[in-house]
């Protein structure tokens, strides 16, 4: 029960988001927000695919991360760079076999936060990399904070660290220095 509550805070968090996306486009740039909708159309199946599992594997969760980064590439364009390893083979860099998983929307909801809690712009622009290290997928961001969130705790982070501490004892290792957050 208390994983399906957290579960379930993370859909209205999602399209909240995405609306307001949507909401920005339509004035700024029309075609785009017509190929944002048509994208956001293909994300929101994702996640309701996954709304009753509480695993996917690596390559799918992988999969729809870029599917999203390239949704916030339309919104952010130069404002925004990703980084993520092109062939990216989940077996070998992980050292691990194909089964790899993760919660699902752990990726999104992480990559939301580095918009969220970050200045995007094109003098300042955000770089996120997803890598490999020793074993573990991680979301690494420079360290833009906005001022006006700088003291605020994450909901959503919280949520993913909640939701691994149900399923595993492995922990969500949280890491931030003056220049990068992970």
């Amino acid at each position: 029960a208390q994983f399906e509550s957290l579960k379930n805070q993370l859909d209205p968090h999602f399209l909240f988001n995405s609306l307001n996306v949507l909401s920005s486009l339509i004035e700024e740039n029309p075609e785009n927000a017509q190929k944002f909708t048509t994208s956001l159309s293909k994300i929101y199946r994702y996640v309701l695919e996954q709304k009753d599992k509480e695993l996917v594997s690596v390559a799918e969760e992988l999969q729809f991360a870029k599917t999203y980064m390239n949704l916030l590439k339309m919104r952010f364009e130069n404002s925004i760079t990703f980084e993520i390893p092109e062939g990216f083979d989940i077996a070998s860099n992980l050292a691990m076999t194909e089964e790899a998983k993760v919660v699902p929307l752990s990726l999104q909801l992480l990559l939301e936060n580095c918009i969220k809690h970050n200045v995007v712009s094109e003098a300042k622009p955000l770089h996120i990399k997803i890598s490999i290290e020793n074993g573990q997928l991680v979301i690494t961001n420079n360290l833009q904070k906005k001022e006006v969130l700088s003291d605020r705790k994450g909901v959503g982070l919280q949520n993913i660290v909640n939701r691994y501490g149900i399923l595993t004892k492995r922990k969500v290792l949280v890491e931030e220095n003056e220049k990068e957050f992970k």
